[in-house]
């Protein structure tokens, strides 16, 4: 089969490494896989995960305009033309240019990677989600069983349900320099690291966190958060940074998040709002025990006190009392869970994900 896989950038968010990891699993299988990103890849920002594309998957670039691009839908139409791909399985807000080529030519396939209301977007990308969804001509697919219900909820139909996956390397190392790094960042060996994994922005609220840090350094507890992430909101960066005890470290982005994961043993989101975070698939696979907020397809992956923390709800209070249990647990205590976060991994791997994908290309090919 030969799929299209759209999306507007590469930059280090979770849609976009789950697409990566999608197009080298399905190129793995035996499919002809074309990527297309929307924007420049030249451009270093849209450019991240790049580098982490095999070389069987073929990368097309369209060089997208910055806001709303009219020529884009033309563009596209003539990569469709040219490639002529069984189907087309878009992401993010990839889906608006591709309305024509799902309405004439070739049948998708769209991932809704968050809330459907958050992710529908402006008027017309809503009008053409609803349009694509119900005239039957893109195949709505939801990551979670709360992104499933916001989606009957916003469009009053249903959607077929597919966990994300990721797969985490079975021997998977941590190097030195890694170690090294993480060793500078504690106080001493009981010092308990905590790795907040995703980019900096007022929906992650890594300036709820940050607070959460400073009320428990100033009570005493021995922790230290690593933020790992792009910083692409200045003024949301040195708000953080101005409430951030010395226990909180900015550590930007990083290509080897999981060696941070792995080494610290602990992950931490405090969003306001998620789909299913490929940063806490990543998590489990390498044993850090989460501490989140209940949102989105988190709570199907985290059971508070079994294989992780979940605050009792947004507020930062929950978060502060959630961290806490997590800092006043018991080391052998900790080491089981990490096991049971370990043992919860197993069904978001990205090779089972992948063969649901491949039954529902099947179903929109032969539809």
């Amino acid at each position: 089969m030969k799929i299209l896989q759209i999306i507007p950038q590469l930059s280090s968010g979770g849609g976009e490494r789950f697409t990566v990891d999608l197009c080298n699993e399905l190129a793995e299988r035996g499919h002809k896989v074309v990527l297309c990103v929307l924007y420049d890849l030249k451009d270093e920002k849209n450019s991240f995960y790049l580098p982490q594309v095999s070389k069987k998957v073929r990368v097309v670039s369209l060089n997208k305009k910055v806001g709303f691009d009219l020529g884009l839908f033309r563009k596209v139409n003539r990569l469709v033309k040219s490639e002529k791909p069984d189907v087309i399985h878009t992401h993010l807000r990839s889906l608006t240019y591709s309305f024509f080529v799902n309405r004439f030519h070739v049948k998708g396939v769209h991932t809704v990677h968050n809330d459907a209301a958050v992710e529908s977007g402006d008027k017309i990308s809503t009008f053409v989600r609803k349009y694509l969804f119900k005239g039957g001509y893109s195949q709505p697919v939801t990551i979670s069983e709360v992104s499933r219900r916001s989606f009957v909820d916003f469009y009053k139909m249903d959607a077929p349900m597919i966990f994300n996956g990721r797969n985490i390397p079975a021997d998977l190392q941590v190097s030195n320099k890694v170690k090294a790094e993480c060793n500078s960042y504690r106080k001493n060996g009981k010092t308990r690291l905590i790795v907040h994994l995703a980019h900096l922005d007022n929906v992650k609220r890594q300036l709820l966190h940050a607070r959460v840090a400073k009320r428990l350094q100033n009570e005493g507890y021995n922790l230290g958060v690593l933020f790992i992430g792009s910083q692409r909101d200045s003024g949301y960066v040195e708000q953080v940074k101005a409430e951030m005890p010395e226990c909180c470290h900015l550590l930007g982005q990083r290509t080897n998040p999981l060696e941070y994961l792995k080494e610290s043993g602990a992950f931490a989101l405090s969003s306001l709002y998620e789909g299913l975070p490929i940063s806490l698939i990543e998590a489990l696979g390498v044993g850090a025990i989460p501490i989140c907020t209940p949102v989105g397809g988190i709570v199907d992956l985290v059971k508070d006190g079994e294989n992780g923390f979940l605050s009792s709800d947004l507020e930062e209070e929950s978060f502060y009392q959630a961290e806490k249990r997590f800092l006043e647990m018991r080391d052998e205590e900790l080491e089981q869970m990490r096991k049971k976060a370990f043992e919860s991994y197993a069904p978001f791997s990205m090779t089972e994900c992948a063969a649901k994908y491949e039954e529902i290309y099947k179903k929109v090919v032969n539809k």
